[in-house]
C-alpha cells in the first residue's frame, strides 16, 4: 500500500499534482484545480492541527458509525458534502498548488510526526494509520478524477 508517510510515494503525488494546470477540471467538469487545492489544504491543515470545521450533530453521529467503512474503502463520495469547510487564506491557484506540495512534502519528510491532531472533526478519533489511509485515498481519488 502506498503511504503518505513515505517520501517516495509522496513524490508520486506531487508529480501528479504538477501535471495539473491552472484551468484543469475533473473529467466530469465539476471540480477545478483551485477547488481541489483548497480542499486538500483544508484536510492537510486539519491533520496539522491548524484547521477546524463545523459538523452538524446528526452528520457527526453518522460519521462515527460509518468511519471504518469510509476509511477502509477509497473515498468516492465527496467529504465536503458532509460538513462545512472554511476557505484557506486567499491565494491564487499557483500559490495554492505550491502550498499543497509543501505540505505533502512535510508529511513525506516528517512521517507520522507531521500529524499533530488525532481527531478529525467529521471522522472522529483517528490513528496514524487512519490518517495515512484517509489522506492518501482522498488525494489519489481526486487526482484520478482529473485524469492524472
Amino acid at each position: 500500500m502506498k503511504s503518505i508517510y513515505n517520501s517516495y510515494d509522496t513524490r508520486e503525488l506531487i508529480e501528479r499534482i504538477d501535471l495539473l494546470e491552472e484551468n484543469s477540471k475533473t473529467l466530469d467538469g465539476k471540480l477545478t484545480a483551485e477547488m481541489l487545492y483548497r480542499q486538500m489544504l483544508i484536510e492537510l491543515d486539519i491533520a496539522f492541527g491548524k484547521q477546524d470545521i463545523k459538523v452538524s450533530g446528526l452528520k457527526k453521529s453518522l460519521s462515527v458509525v460509518f468511519k471504518n467503512y469510509f476509511i477502509k474503502n477509497a473515498l468516492t463520495q465527496e467529504s465536503h458534502d458532509y460538513y462545512y469547510r472554511k476557505s484557506p487564506k486567499e491565494l491564487n491557484t499557483l500559490e495554492l498548488k505550491l502550498e499543497v506540495i509543501q505540505k505533502i512534502n512535510r508529511i513525506g519528510n516528517q512521517g507520522k510526526h507531521a500529524i499533530m491532531k488525532m481527531h478529525h472533526p467529521f471522522w472522529g478519533k483517528m490513528t496514524y494509520h487512519d490518517w495515512d489511509k484517509f489522506v492518501w485515498d482522498y488525494m489519489d481519488n481526486h487526482l484520478k478524477q482529473f485524469g492524472v
